[in-house]
């Protein structure tokens, strides 16, 4: 059996990469294809490719949105599909994808989610597959975001049931998503490689890094707030300046121990850290490490997180950034 399987891309000015998006999906020659394109007004040369392949697909438009949540639920509100993926302009999916992914579905009723591997690639970037191997993942759902978001599909029946995108959010939308699937459904992960995430100099994971961390601590503020037993937590992430006040949860079947919260908070911690890190934001990365270690010494021994602090505490930002990119060449 072959369902229809709905694909949305949303872009914007990515006319450089987008063709290769386009073929990727199309290429894929899955029986029972739907291929809708939102794109956000774009003044490059993207309108032009779009038109060069209107006629394979079931829907495309070019106009003004606030950003790429708004685009990807106007495609998703036109999804038919019994499964459902977004892949971003710049981003392109491995031949075979559909076929694995349909299988897996048919295969595995009960999973609403699939997520797999991803390859990193691009011209700073030597070729990383990632996704795989990923310790206590049930807890990391709600932690962060642990796969790459091209491999992963879902079925429409989320969105049925958990509605759209939060079109508040511009950088965690698919983070909040996860965490409304994770508490609701059971999520599937595989350990084959599905598509190809390009890193590039313009890409949000490269440049919006302090958005990225905000956000994530925006959701993850708010699953904190839905679970019994969390007020410990919360204390932990106002001390360390994470918690971002509300009155929004979420709902959810799944209930946590008070061992379960204190994992996740200690992977969300160092989650942020990581960020930090990368940020070089060295107070606030000193503050998250005091706070985890304190919090957590198993956690922070067996990650051997203390590495990370003598990093910060002793190595100039020159020589941390020239780690970095020798670690990604």
């Amino acid at each position: 059996m072959n369902p229809r399987i709905s694909i949305i891309t949303p872009s914007f000015n990515q006319g450089i990469f987008l063709e290769e998006t386009i073929r990727s999906v199309l290429d894929q020659n899955y029986p029972d294809l739907e291929y809708i394109i939102i794109d956000g007004g774009s003044t490059d040369d993207s309108v032009s490719i779009i038109k060069k392949y209107s006629d394979r697909l079931a829907y495309w438009v070019s106009e003004k949105d606030s950003g790429q949540s708004e685009a990807i639920n106007k495609g998703l509100r036109r999804a038919s599909g019994s499964i459902i993926a977004w892949l971003c302009s710049d981003d392109v999916y491995e031949p075979g994808t559909f076929s694995r992914v349909a299988d897996f579905f048919n295969t595995h009723p009960e999973t609403a989610l699939v997520h797999s591997l991803s390859r990193l690639f691009g011209p700073q970037q030597k070729e990383l597959i990632v996704g795989g191997n990923i310790r206590d993942i049930p807890l990391r759902y709600h932690a962060m975001m642990p796969f790459p978001q091209p491999s992963s599909f879902f079925r429409k029946l989320v969105l049925d049931s958990q509605g759209y995108l939060d079109e508040s959010l511009h950088f965690a939308m698919d983070f909040d998503l996860l965490q409304r699937i994770a508490l609701n459904y059971p999520v599937s992960h595989t350990n084959e490689t599905w598509s190809n995430y390009r890193i590039h100099a313009n890409s949000k994971t490269q440049n919006e890094m302090d958005g990225f961390a905000r956000e994530w601590a925006f959701v993850f503020s708010r699953f904190v707030r839905s679970v019994n037993g969390s007020g410990p937590a919360i204390e932990v992430l106002q001390k360390a300046g994470l918690y971002h006040d509300g009155t929004s949860t979420y709902k959810h079947q799944h209930e946590f121990s008070e061992a379960d919260i204190k994992k996740i908070l200690s992977i969300f911690l160092h989650n942020q850290l990581a960020l930090c890190y990368e940020r070089l934001d060295r107070p606030k990365a000193m503050q998250i490490l005091a706070i985890l270690e304190k919090y957590n010494p198993v956690y922070y021994r067996e990650n051997k997180i203390g590495s990370l602090g003598l990093k910060l505490q002793w190595l100039p930002s020159s020589v941390i950034k020239m780690l970095r990119l020798y670690t990604r060449r």
